[in-house]
């Protein structure tokens, strides 16, 4: 099972002078153990666009704020492997997307604060009202804390986030917290903490989440994984992951190595 996102991708940009840049991205996913292709073949991203000293503004596919800015952010495995916790403390009830098409974004930054809004159109997102998604959040030395919200269909679903880490050196611990409506008008919320332990060229890394849906806890999850760098682009990994609510399949392990170019 892939669950190291496999990818693979192009950017560019173009200088027009008068500090305006034009940019472009497109993402394709695979499975490289199959072969496989995602039923979109830039199914990561596929955007255009502006980036001047007012931002940068993007049309086409992308991942939406409240993800990119602080749902994906909070997770020591960054939403990766069988491990990974993202999506049981950071994203509830099945409520959010992570990516949005024919959408049109706006993302500034300045002075380690980031602030990102996206609309997207709505016959191409699953019907409905236009999916919205705002997104802040504040990077300095060792800090990281930003929030989150989206509406993906403008119906009752909608979730907010909170989320933060804090590098201490000896280790980089992290929690979030999630909670939101569903389609069905039901509430959900969900919890995250981790943490992220360097030894030598490895890190040790660790956490848990769990989510609530009405009044069930639906998943409780324990992610353990060890991470060792063989270079700044290589590394091998092993992980452990356990969801005690999952009626089968509990327990999950994987081992691997993941390099980027």
């Amino acid at each position: 099972m892939d669950r190291a996102g496999s990818r693979l991708g192009f950017r560019g940009v173009e200088d027009l002078g008068g500090g305006l840049k034009a940019t472009f991205g497109i993402e394709h996913r695979f499975n490289p153990a199959s072969g496989a292709a995602n039923a979109n073949f830039w199914n990561g991203y596929s955007t255009a666009g502006l980036q001047g000293s007012f931002g940068w503004v993007r049309v086409g596919r992308d991942y939406t704020p409240a993800f990119l800015m602080i749902q994906n952010q909070i997770d020591p495995f960054g939403g990766d492997t069988v491990a990974h916790l993202r999506d049981i403390g950071m994203r509830v009830g099945g409520i959010t997307k992570v990516r949005s098409a024919s959408m049109v974004e706006y993302h500034i930054g300045m002075s380690g604060f980031n602030f990102g809004a996206q609309i997207a159109e709505s016959n191409t997102n699953g019907g409905g009202k236009r999916p919205v998604s705002f997104a802040a959040n504040y990077a300095a030395g060792p800090l990281f804390v930003g929030a989150g919200y989206e509406d993906p269909n403008g119906s009752n679903d909608k979730q907010w986030s909170l989320g933060g880490r804090y590098n201490f050196g000896a280790a980089t611990v992290s929690a979030g917290f999630s909670k939101g409506t569903t389609q069905a008008n039901a509430d959900a919320k969900g919890f995250l903490v981790g943490v992220n332990v360097p030894v030598g060229a490895a890190d040790l890394k660790a956490g848990f989440a769990s989510q609530k849906v009405g009044s069930t806890t639906v998943s409780s999850k324990l992610g353990l994984g060890v991470h060792y760098n063989l270079s700044k682009r290589t590394k091998v990994f092993a992980d452990f992951g356990r969801d005690s609510k999952l009626a089968t399949e509990k327990t999950g392990y994987d081992f691997g190595v993941q390099h980027n170019f």
